[in-house]
């Protein structure tokens, strides 16, 4: 760090990087060769072998395995964060590592977390390769442990009887599937105001099949509409043309108005009735004692 001019760090810096490599219980390898050959390959990947700060094996479990301790200096720069990445960047360097070296040594890269259908496969993968073989676990008093051992966690037994799980094969999409799919998504979908594309329906009736469509009679043409009679002509505006609208009495007749008038209600009628009486008869008495004559009411 001195020679690459490094004097000071973020109180944050990440200012080395542990690596673990491990052993199967019951391998037959030359542990020490392995384990040299781990750490001089992580000192390769991770900058050059002048990295390494420790290598230790430790044999307390019955794992063996050994401790690699890594100084993140790249190009005179620490860079920790940067060269371990994130878990998909962790299983490129498992990746690599096992076709650098583990492969070579004949042990197999360990499988992934198992979930779900996986999981439950994976059981019967190794179910089946026991009774393929005609293991005595099968006749064993314990096996109904074991079974349960290889249910809940197939891994370590896969490894044990180098069993693969073959990835399933990707089902392809029906017809109606890929009519009926909005397809991808682009840069202008992702938009806020973007309008979603749209394809017209097409006319009611057709389908996109080519079997049993009937076309569309063709729509004839609107009939000509009946000619309408021609129009009396109009009267003279200077001549009066009186028209009797519904039937109405002759009675109502007025002279004055030169109109037919509402019908009074039938209890005005007969007061206008006997007012009129009363009138003439006041009349007649007038006319009978001369115009100076008082009449009483």
């Amino acid at each position: 760090m001195r020679e690459a001019g490094i004097t000071r760090l973020r109180k944050d810096a990440v200012m080395g990087l542990e690596l673990v490599f491990s052993l199967p219980p019951d391998h037959r390898l030359d542990e020490r060769a392995y384990f040299a050959e781990c750490a001089n390959w992580a000192g390769v990947y991770f900058g050059g072998a002048q990295n390494i700060l420790s290598a230790d094996i430790h044999r307390d479990e019955a794992q063996h395995h050994c401790h690699v301790l890594l100084l993140p200096l790249i190009q005179n720069k620490m860079t920790g964060s940067d060269i371990v990445g994130n878990k998909q960047r962790l299983a490129e360097i498992q990746k690599q590592f096992h076709a650098a070296v583990a492969s070579r040594y004949g042990l197999l890269k360990a499988p992934a977390r198992l979930q779900g259908a996986s999981k439950q496969d994976a059981a019967k993968e190794v179910i089946k390769r026991l009774r393929e073989a005609s293991d005595p676990a099968l006749r064993s008093a314990a096996w109904s442990t074991i079974r349960e051992a290889i249910e809940r966690d197939p891994g370590p037994f896969m490894l044990a009887l180098g069993v693969e799980l073959s990835k399933p094969k990707k089902q392809g999409r029906t017809m109606a599937q890929i009519f009926t799919s909005t397809g991808k998504r682009t840069s202008q979908d992702k938009e806020p105001n973007s309008k979603p594309y749209r394809v017209p329906m097409p006319e009611k009736g057709q389908t996109l099949s080519c079997v049993g469509f009937t076309p569309k009679p063709p729509t004839p043409p609107p009939q000509s509409l009946p000619k309408k009679e021609a129009e009396p002509e109009r009267a003279d505006p200077g001549e009066l043309v009186r028209v009797r609208e519904g039937k109405q009495e002759a009675k109502l007749w007025s002279s004055e108005l030169g109109e037919f008038v509402d019908a009074p209600p039938r209890p005005a009628r007969a007061a206008r009735a006997g007012a009129e009486l009363w009138v003439k008869a006041a009349l007649s008495v007038r006319g009978a004692t001369g115009p100076g004559h008082k009449v009483r009411q």
